[in-house]
């Protein structure tokens, strides 16, 4: 067998500061029929990749992967947030899901939290939740995994301990964090050791990192979330005014569950429930489209397709923002929208005029946070994994001698409606817009796919699987092709007219979709798209992975 590497993953650092209106995006495909890993950086690629190549399983690469990139991408993800896995287990036929999704601790005063300026709910110690990674890879471990889970961890110690490549495209993520990296002093030492953004082919250590990461290897969940290391965090968010116990961190739990599924066409789709929201727009927008006719055209990014698609879109995102969150009742809330009455009131509703945009503030869409990353096995097995620390750099709280950069992921509950699905409560764990995604062919998985990007995330996965779905585009062209985001307005706000496009459009259709109402607008930020990463599986189980060079995304296969 011979293996084949993405060079997509190189050629971040060649983007413009303005995207022309042709996005000069391409794609080279990696192939295998044993194992594909596609991640944010070539280094953690290739140690999951090792982990299957010795003989592991999908989950044992997820262990090994996700980890990795906790250590080589910190503004990223990271052992210190959240991680949602979308898990197709090729030996039973079942998918599933894994929630680790961070949470609210006992002792969260709703009302006083909601109260603070959100400077504090968004930045430091409040804005912490209980970091569910860890214990989500431990319960997929648990279950499924075939290998011994310190040998699994150890080699992201060893990469925390000799320092991770700084790869082309990384310098900016720093870079744009520098303030809040300052502004805690621990967090500066680790990760502006020099008092600026590491350059390219640098190489950045943790020691304290690999140590708590060896803890873990030894200790298994215990060496995170009981211990010294617990301790730790817990006294440093103590002092910076957070309400997160020690026994928070020991009473936490990953969730086991099923997906949310659809059939769609002859195919099932399945994707991230509550808390998060990203796989139920991507899922109920499809069924809104299922019986939509388009225009013959070949691609969604002409005028009238990009109608259809952007008001179907409009018309789930209040419908989202009122019923999806982490409550008791959330599979009763999604099978109630998914029940035939209500999409065909969404069908209805989805010819109306776009109307007027109101002036508010999007920054939840502004950048590429998050990371993601799929695994592919020899065995049928495949994961879609989604993982945070809600900003880049989270919080910014690093406790001493832990090398672990906290979450800030409190701040993505709703503050001004008590009575509202997503308000805060002790031990609730704040939505998401993560959309990891899974499409089965005959109950076996053809295709995985998600991507980083706050807002644009489900928008981004929704737009690509038209263009496969729909008109018949392979992943990569489907990837590569221009973005388009609609907007989305705030709740309690008018409804938005307002397109984004990832670099201007062509004069024509900028014309054609300002003539039936539509606001266009130009993003010129290559961060801003997020990068997506996939895997495609044929029917034989050959293997190919996509690397979206919009970030630093690599594939690796055999």
């Amino acid at each position: 067998m011979h293996r084949l590497v993405s060079h997509a993953s190189f050629l971040f650092a060649a983007l413009p500061a303005a995207l022309p209106a042709a996005v000069p995006y391409s794609i080279e495909p990696v192939r295998g029929d044993r194992g594909m890993i596609v991640a944010g950086h070539p280094e953690a690629a290739e140690i999951g990749l090792r982990v299957l190549q010795e003989g592991g399983n999908a989950i044992d690469a997820v262990v090994a992967t996700s980890l990795a990139l906790g250590v080589a991408e910190p503004y990223g993800s990271g052992i210190g947030g959240k991680c949602a896995i979308i898990y197709h287990d090729g030996p039973t036929g079942q998918s599933w899901f894994i929630d680790g999704m961070d949470a609210a601790g006992s002792r969260l005063d709703a009302d006083a939290f909601s109260a603070l300026p959100s400077s504090l709910r968004n930045e430091g110690a409040r804005s912490v939740g209980v970091p569910g990674l860890v214990a989500a890879l431990d319960l997929a471990h648990q279950r499924w995994g075939s290998k011994p889970w310190s040998g699994l961890v150890q080699p992201a110690a060893d990469l925390a301990r000799e320092g991770f490549l700084v790869v082309p495209g990384m310098p900016v993520f720093f870079a744009r964090r520098t303030e809040r990296i300052r502004s805690h002093p621990e967090a500066e030492r680790l990760y502006l050791p020099s008092g600026l953004p590491p350059a390219v082919n640098e190489r950045l250590a943790n020691p304290d990192l690999a140590r708590t990461l060896g803890l873990i290897a030894q200790e298994g969940r215990d060496g995170f979330y009981d211990g010294e290391v617990a301790l730790k965090m817990v006294e440093e968010l103590r002092s910076g005014g957070g309400v997160l116990t020690l026994d928070d961190f020991r009473t936490y739990r990953a969730r086991l569950g099923p997906p949310l599924s659809i059939e769609w066409r002859g195919l099932q789709i399945v994707s991230s429930p509550a808390p998060t929201t990203g796989g139920s727009t991507v899922l109920l927008t499809l069924k809104a489209l299922e019986v939509q006719t388009w225009d013959d055209t070949g691609t969604l990014l002409t005028a009238g397709n990009l109608d259809r698609w952007a008001r179907s879109l409009r018309e789930v995102y209040p419908m989202i923002q009122s019923q999806v969150a982490d409550t008791t009742d959330a599979t009763d809330r999604w099978l109630k929208l998914v029940e035939p009455a209500n999409l065909e009131r969404l069908r209805a509703a989805a010819i109306r005029d776009p109307g007027v945009s109101p002036e508010y503030d999007d920054a939840t869409a502004a950048n590429g946070w998050t990371t993601h990353f799929v695994v592919a096995d020899g065995f049928g097995s495949v994961a879609s994994v989604t993982q945070s620390l809600s900003d880049h750099f989270g919080s910014g709280v690093v406790a001493p001698t832990t090398g672990v950069i906290l979450n800030n992921s409190l701040k993505n509950f709703s503050f001004t409606d008590p009575q509202g699905v997503n308000y805060p409560a002790p031990g609730k764990r704040p939505r998401s817009t993560i959309a990891p995604t899974l499409i089965l062919k005959k109950g076996r998985p053809s295709l995985a796919i998600g991507l980083p990007g706050g807002q644009r995330i489900p928008v981004s996965v929704l737009q690509v699987l038209v263009d496969q779905l729909v008109f018949g585009r392979n992943p990569g062209d489907a990837i590569t092709a221009p973005r388009v985001h609609l907007v989305r307005s705030y709740s309690d706000l008018p409804d938005s007219n307002r397109l984004q496009f990832e670099g201007p459009p062509a004069d024509s259709l900028a014309k054609d979709l300002a003539a039936i109402g539509w606001q266009i607008e130009t993003i010129t930020d290559p961060e801003a798209f997020g990068g997506i990463t996939a895997i495609e599986i044929d029917e034989d189980g050959c293997m190919t992975g996509w690397a979206d060079p919009r970030r630093t995304n690599h594939a690796s296969g055999y």
